[in-house]
C-alpha cells in the first residue's frame, strides 16, 4: 500500500502531540515532519513536499489570503485545515481558497486518518452539518458573503478616489493637490484603508486593488 506522506503545523506542542497519535499505527500513513512555526512553514513544505499539509489556521490569524498564496505555491500538496471555526463563511472561503479539507479541533482524532484519506483521492472533507448550512444558504439565495466583500464595502468614496490614485503612481502630495486635500488627511485616509483592507503598504494595496478589481487598470 502507497503511504500518505504527511506534514502537520500548529503552534501548539499539545497539538501535535495530539495530531501524531491520531495517525499513529495507520500504515498507510507515515509523518514526514512536524511545524511549530508559521515563519518556517513554507520551508518545511518545499523541503519535505508532503502529499497532505494539515495546518492550524492560527498559522495564518485566519486571514485566508495567506492560505491562498500558500495553496499557489504548493500546487501538489492538498492542505487541510484544523480549526475551532464553524460559520459557514469561513468554511466556503476555505474553500474558495484552495483547501481541501476543514477538521474541528473538538472531532473525534479517528476522524483525522479518515479526512487525510479522503482528501489525497481527490475529495473533499467538511463537517456535515457546516456544509449542509452552506447549501441551505446557497440554495435559499442567500449566498455566503465573502469576507473581501465586507471589507471593500467599508471603504468610503473618498478612500476609494485616494486608492485610484495610489494606483495611478501618485505620491501623497500630488493626491493632496488633485483631491485639493492636506498632505496629512491623504495620511490619515491611506492609515484607514489599510486598517480595513488589512494591508501593509502601498504595494500590497495596488496588488489586492488590482485582484479585487477595485479600480481598472
Amino acid at each position: 500500500m502507497t503511504e500518505i506522506q504527511l506534514l502537520i503545523a500548529d503552534n501548539q506542542p499539545l497539538t501535535l502531540s495530539g495530531l501524531r497519535t491520531a495517525v499513529a499505527g495507520q500504515s498507510d500513513i507515515e509523518v514526514l515532519a512536524e511545524c511549530a512555526s508559521p515563519d518556517r512553514l513554507m520551508d518545511a513544505v518545499r523541503k519535505h513536499s508532503p502529499d497532505v499539509l494539515l495546518v492550524s489556521t492560527d498559522f495564518f490569524e485566519e486571514k485566508l489570503d495567506a492560505l491562498e498564496r500558500l495553496v499557489m505555491e504548493i500546487e501538489e500538496t492538498r492542505v487541510v485545515l484544523l480549526t475551532n471555526r464553524k460559520d459557514p463563511s469561513f468554511l466556503e472561503e476555505a474553500l474558495r481558497c484552495g483547501a481541501k479539507g476543514v477538521i474541528q479541533r473538538e472531532w473525534p482524532i479517528q476522524q483525522i486518518p479518515v479526512a487525510i484519506r479522503k482528501v489525497t483521492n481527490g475529495g473533499f472533507w467538511v463537517e456535515r452539518t457546516v456544509a449542509e448550512r452552506v447549501l441551505e444558504n446557497i440554495l435559499n439565495g442567500h449566498p455566503v458573503e465573502n469576507p473581501e466583500t465586507r471589507k471593500i464595502a467599508s471603504i468610503t468614496q473618498r478612500e476609494r478616489e485616494v486608492i485610484t490614485l495610489i494606483c495611478q503612481g501618485f505620491r501623497n502630495k500630488k493626491i493632496a493637490g488633485t483631491l485639493h486635500i492636506s498632505e496629512a488627511t491623504v495620511s490619515h485616509h491611506l492609515t484607514s484603508i489599510y486598517r480595513k483592507l488589512e494591508v501593509d503598504d502601498r504595494i500590497a494595496l495596488v496588488i489586492y486593488s488590482a485582484k479585487q478589481s477595485l479600480v481598472t487598470f
